[in-house]
């Protein structure tokens, strides 16, 4: 008799220690919740300009087919590491009726969806579309027939639009002819195969797609921008529709400044800022404790960051002197931002 091997990630769940998994199912209902920000419905418009054009005819009086299309288009989302680029189109494709099922590369979905490593070279590029489609390379090719294999696989599975995450990385220590050819790359998927690109990464991404002006002319830009004082609302929407939906209060004061406090430790990237509050949701519930404070927040950094009291922003009084990360941006030497008005209604 043949028994069916028991799934070694099930028997993890199963053995959770009890104060774990006594809250694990309302950490994972409310880390699949989507909470929707102001840009969402320009970034759904510039979503459906892609998709609208993509079955648009070249010639209106023949019917509709890959050699009678518009020329192809695509999308450029720019905006800061976690800053809920990734989330967003998943929203839009989760919900949408002819897209779903993408995740599986074998559905009858047109889009295939994939992310790239460091660096990225043509090569990468070709083996990354391979892999997602569900066609792993194993054996060393030349770049040129690598991508050829890319194409065609594209080609039969009946793909007309391409989701690349993190492109970025075709800069990272990458030879700038070696970043051509990626361009150039990215380029014939849009002209010869017809293939719709929505790409996304942070700002260095920009510049690399402006290496081919044909490529560029191609594509729309879009921006996930930092978020800003005058934004605090977002976050204080945020933690109470997060809070609410385990059953927890949330208690602050003016003082606490928590909601810029979430701002600057995230690094005014709300995705980041969305995975702190569900964090100190965590340890809220661990201690079995009904009201979210800063404390948790705090306690929720430290447990990520390993840093001391003295340099945990929601500790520290000087928190916005605090730089969160080990480099690029400078402390705000102007000081926290005021608390706006609907911060205080709200408490």
């Amino acid at each position: 008799m043949i028994t069916k091997p028991v799934d070694p990630l099930q028997r993890l769940r199963e053995a959770l220690p009890a104060e774990v998994a006594r809250h694990f199912d309302r950490i994972e209902e409310i880390k699949s919740k989507f909470i929707p920000t102001p840009w969402q419905p320009d970034l759904v418009k510039a979503i459906d300009a892609v998709v609208t054009n993509a079955v648009q005819r070249k010639n209106p009086n023949l019917p509709l087919t890959l050699d009678n299309r518009a020329d192809t288009k695509g999308l450029v989302v720019i905006g800061p590491t976690r800053s809920g680029k990734s989330r967003a189109f998943r929203q839009y494709f989760d919900h949408h009726p002819v897209f779903a099922g993408y995740s599986d590369p074998s559905s009858a979905s047109p889009l295939l969806w994939m992310s790239v490593p460091s660096p990225c070279t043509i090569v990468q590029l070709g083996r990354s579309i391979l892999t997602a489609s569900g066609y792993p390379l194993e054996r060393d090719l030349p770049a040129h027939r690598v991508f050829e294999m890319a194409r065609n696989r594209l080609r039969e599975m009946s793909k007309s639009f391409l989701y690349i995450e993190e492109l970025q990385h075709s800069t990272h220590d990458v030879p700038l002819k070696e970043q051509l050819n990626v361009c150039d790359a990215l380029k014939t998927l849009m002209e010869s195969e017809h293939i719709a690109l929505f790409l996304t990464g942070v700002e260095t991404l920009l510049p690399f797609v402006g290496l081919d002006p044909q490529l560029d002319e191609r594509l729309a830009k879009f921006y996930f921008r930092k978020l800003v004082p005058q934004q605090q609302e977002l976050l204080t929407d945020m933690v109470h529709v997060y809070a609410e939906a385990t059953g927890l209060d949330v208690a602050y004061s003016d003082d606490d400044a928590l909601f810029a406090r979430l701002s600057h430790a995230s690094l005014h990237a709300f995705g980041l800022s969305i995975e702190t509050t569900i964090n100190a949701i965590a340890d809220c519930l661990r201690k079995d404790e009904k009201t979210l404070t800063r404390e948790h927040f705090a306690c929720a950094y430290a447990a990520k960051s390993g840093r001391t009291a003295l340099d945990n922003p929601f500790l520290a009084d000087r928190w916005h002197e605090i730089i969160c990360k080990t480099h690029v941006e400078e402390a705000n030497e102007l000081g926290p931002p005021a608390a706006t008005e609907r911060d205080k209604a709200r408490k």
